[in-house]
Formats: structure tokens, C-alpha cells, sequence
């Protein structure tokens, strides 16, 4: 076999595997050196209130006060 179409072979095999693995662990990974908090989304909802109907959507505090509202398309 010509040497440059093993190397050309070789950095291809490598560089498909890298990617691979960067795929499949990528997040994990730096999930482990990060050092901020995850937040969880919708874990302090205690204050709000969230109401629904056919035609809005509406968030607001407990004083009854509306924060956020979306309509909603048919």
C-alpha cells in the first residue's frame, strides 16, 4: 500500500472517532468542569400563579398581578 494513503486512512479513522466520542460525551464531559448551578426549570414556581384557557395563557404573581400573558393561535 502507498504510505500516503495509509496516513491519509489513519487521520481519517482518527479524526471520524474523535468526533464519535466528542458526540457522545461531549455534554458530560463538560458538565464535569463546569463549576456554575444547574437551574431547574420549573422548580421555584411557588410564587407564581399559572392559569389556562382556551384562548391565553397567563402568569402571574400570587398578589394577582398579571406578569405574562401569551395567546394562543388556532
Amino acid at each position: 500500500m502507498d504510505k500516503n494513503r495509509r496516513n491519509f486512512i489513519k487521520i481519517l479513522l482518527i479524526g471520524g472517532g474523535t468526533l464519535l466520542v466528542g458526540k457522545l460525551f461531549g455534554p458530560k464531559i463538560l458538565n464535569l468542569f463546569s463549576s456554575e448551578p444547574e437551574m431547574e426549570i420549573g422548580k421555584d414556581l411557588n410564587n407564581f400563579n399559572i392559569t389556562e384557557d382556551k384562548k391565553e395563557l397567563i402568569i402571574s404573581d400570587k398578589g394577582g398581578e398579571e406578569i405574562f400573558i401569551i395567546d394562543k393561535e388556532k
